[in-house]
């Protein structure tokens, strides 16, 4: 199922996501899962990449030590949970992660 552009507003705004950024993060979502929160790329090398924000396994193994809380990657499916911890990893390094960022 993918998500309406409303209903991604309202996903990434419950995640607390500021309103400066909630353009981009529209963008980004768009450009790695076409708004679809089930989106799985297994052919990530990380060893996959999942939901919304496409994030990859990585930080289910190393990413506790860069945000403070590793991936989940059955909630990870998840919009809310994805939009959360995108948002993290967004505090922490900025659009850096996302090879998507060139379109913000």
């Amino acid at each position: 199922m993918v998500l309406a552009e409303p209903r991604l507003r309202e996903v990434l705004r419950a995640a607390g996501w500021p309103r400066n950024e909630l353009d981009n993060a529209v963008t980004i979502a768009f450009h790695e899962s076409r708004w679809n929160p089930r989106a799985f790329n297994g052919d990530d090398p990380s060893g996959g990449s999942y939901g919304l924000f496409q994030i990859n396994a990585w930080w289910q193994y190393f990413g506790k030590a860069e945000i403070g809380e590793p991936l989940d990657p059955l909630l990870a499916m998840q919009p809310l949970y994805n939009a959360r911890y995108a948002l993290r990893i967004w505090r922490k390094s900025g659009w850096k992660p996302w090879n998507t960022k060139r379109f913000i």
